[in-house]
């Protein structure tokens, strides 16, 4: 008995021991009051769309500072500068907590996307956005497209008797030079077909680069594709706007008509790609408004080591057009229901087909 009671006062020791480590971790205290005046000066002096998100940035400073004080702790501090920076609603404002080199905290999304509502990323839902994309799959394959040329996940290509198909999911993660010879194979397999559809409704962006690059094979012109100003930190004064030329590229382009396809998902430099793609009188867009968020992101560190990310630039069409929040308008809008799953097949591409099909025999014209 002696020794069965020694065992378990050893045991709640190390449980008393282990749980105060915890507490004291969960209940940490850092500077919260210099942390949360770093940054909100930071966004401050930076972010370049409070005027736009309609967002009074003083009167921010009201509502949240009262709610830190020397004795607040991290996790508390996390969630009040959480609620604080999504008041901008903007995908690229992130405040991010890293342990050891990975993310153990983000602030949540404020305005969570369509797209992913309906279907969410994780394996563990259903239906979730794998099980589209299959159903993409499957109903170009029911339309008599061809099977899929990959360069890893990034691009796909299909080809049918009439159409060509191309799904784009990321304006980055390969190489320039891979990616010059997978859309060249793409042109060329594509240079006898009557149009061509490019699917970007699950690219949540990347490289703006990457997305003038792929745009560039759909022109034989060079055009204005937008322009862009960056705010001089700790004034209300903007750099001179720089404009930035779509050019052709690669030895061969396609110039007939192209159905382009978006979701809200299509973020970022898909925004940008869309933008500039809205500029080609030969394509028409389907799907549903893009996310609109154009900006790169601009970050720093808070002392108590969180990473912060602000939008702070300013994008617009050729014509002076501010996207920002509202996303690029779809031609004809339509969005995937969760029946598709179900049914087997994708709505926002049958639609595709259909405009397609009425179209073919002249250019399409945007409605």
């Amino acid at each position: 008995m002696k020794s069965s009671t020694s065992k378990i006062l050893i045991v709640l020791s190390i449980f008393i021991v282990t749980t105060k480590k915890l507490i004291a971790q969960i209940d940490k205290v850092d500077k919260p009051i210099e942390n949360f005046e770093k940054l909100w000066s930071a966004f401050n002096d930076r972010y370049a769309n409070f005027e736009l998100k309609n967002v009074d940035w003083d009167e921010v400073y009201k509502k949240y500072r009262p709610l830190v004080n020397e004795k607040t702790s991290n996790d508390s501090l996390f969630e009040v500068c959480s609620q604080m920076v999504n008041e901008l609603k903007d995908d690229h404002v992130n405040l991010i907590e890293y342990k050891k080199g990975k993310i153990v905290k983000l602030n949540e999304n404020a305005t969570p996307t369509r797209m992913l509502e309906k279907f969410p990323k994780s394996k563990k839902k259903s239906p979730n956005i794998t099980d589209l994309i299959k159903v993409t799959g499957s109903t170009l394959h029911a339309h008599g497209f061809s099977e899929f040329i990959k360069e890893k996940k990034i691009i796909r290509y299909s080809t049918s008797d009439l159409y060509g198909y191309i799904d784009i999911r990321s304006m980055q993660g390969i190489s320039k030079g891979k990616l010059k010879a997978i859309l060249s194979d793409a042109i060329n397999a594509f240079e006898n077909k009557k149009a061509v559809i490019i699917d970007v409704r699950f690219n949540g962006g990347g490289d703006d680069k990457f997305s003038y690059h792929i745009a560039g094979r759909f022109t034989d012109q060079t055009i204005v594709g937008h322009r862009k100003k960056t705010r001089k930190k700790g004034t209300n004064e903007f750099t001179p706007l720089k404009t930035w030329y779509l050019k052709p590229m690669g030895d061969k382009q396609f110039l007939k008509p192209v159905v382009l396809l978006t979701s809200d998902y299509s973020a970022s430099a898909t925004d940008v790609f869309t933008l500039v793609m809205n500029e080609l009188p030969n394509v028409t867009i389907v799907g549903d408004y893009t996310r609109g968020i154009f900006s790169d992101m601009d970050d720093f560190k808070l002392p108590n080591g969180w990473w912060v990310t602000l939008s702070h630039q300013q994008y617009f069409s050729a014509d002076m057009i501010n996207y920002e929040g509202k996303g690029i308008a779809p031609h004809i809008q339509i969005v995937n229901p969760i029946s598709d799953i179900e049914e087997g097949s994708d709505t926002v591409l049958l639609k595709a087909l259909e405009v397609l099909k009425e179209k073919a025999t002249s250019s399409i014209k945007k409605p």
